[in-house]
């Protein structure tokens, strides 16, 4: 969290966060998402959270290519895909 407002407060125009969670070897599993990571965030950094629905693709690219200025974006686990993993 201290990385993620140093960054906001020092003036980025955005931060973009991803993660991986869990073992889904490829495959969306509700349990896996970070979705509900995302709404936690927002109530630690007082703050929206846009949650973007994949790590990778036009719904990625298109959310990331020019965010409002302080906006926070969590991209969906990377594991939902095979490469990942190393598989």
């Amino acid at each position: 969290l201290q990385s993620i407002r140093y960054c906001l407060e020092s003036g980025a125009k955005a931060v973009v966060l991803c993660s991986h969670l869990g073992r889904p070897d490829g495959t969306r599993k509700p349990e896996c998402s970070l979705a509900p990571v995302a709404a936690a965030l927002e109530k630690l950094l007082a703050r929206p959270v846009s949650f973007i629905g994949d790590c990778v693709g036009p719904e990625a690219e298109a959310a990331c290519a020019d965010p409002p200025q302080g906006s926070v974006l969590l991209l969906e686990n990377l594991r939902y895909h095979v490469e990942e993993e190393g598989k």
